[in-house]
């Protein structure tokens, strides 16, 4: 929503595999991605979408008045998602936001990173935290083998709630 008397926001979002997703990769998170950014472009807000490197990348640079960036991502399992946010979170912190949302839990482990230039970032988190947990076999302790969560999930949710900031 835009601000009264105020210029429109200018947003960045990572966390996503890439916007507009394929159905091969379209998961709750893209979907998301894409309805927000599309729909805040719509209101005159200036978004950007940091995409992971990879295959469904259409090599797209802007999306229904979404502008699209390809950043740097290891594409090997377990390293595309955290070298894609380490990379987004980079050109966040260095470029001209007011606004950086992270998506997704694993990503939030850099949310520092633009708060330490001081940005305002949001931190949503898609599904149940869990760090409340006391059992040991949590996401935060360890692997959980019911989830598959582990310890670094419980670090980018610990990470979402101590530097996100309001908006």
């Amino acid at each position: 929503m835009k601000r009264e008397n105020s210029s429109p926001l200018k947003i960045a979002m990572l966390g996503h595999k890439t916007m507009p997703a394929k159905d091969s990769s379209r998961g709750g998170i893209e979907v998301v991605v894409e309805e927000l950014s599309t729909r805040l472009a719509a209101m005159g807000h200036s978004v950007t979408c940091f995409n992971r490197k990879g295959p469904d990348n259409g090599g797209l640079k802007e999306y229904k008045g979404v502008r699209l960036v390809t950043v740097f991502t290891i594409e090997k399992k377990g390293l595309s998602a955290m070298t894609s946010s380490v990379f987004g979170a980079l050109r966040a912190a260095f470029g001209k936001y007011d606004v950086v949302h992270f998506h997704a839990e694993g990503p939030c482990a850099m949310l520092w990173l633009p708060k330490l230039f001081g940005k305002r970032c949001i931190a949503t988190v898609h599904g149940d935290m869990g760090i409340t947990s006391t059992d040991k076999n949590s996401l935060f302790y360890g692997n959980d083998a019911h989830t598959g969560h582990s310890y670094r999930l419980g670090t980018g949710e610990l990470g979402g709630l101590a530097y996100e900031g309001a908006v």
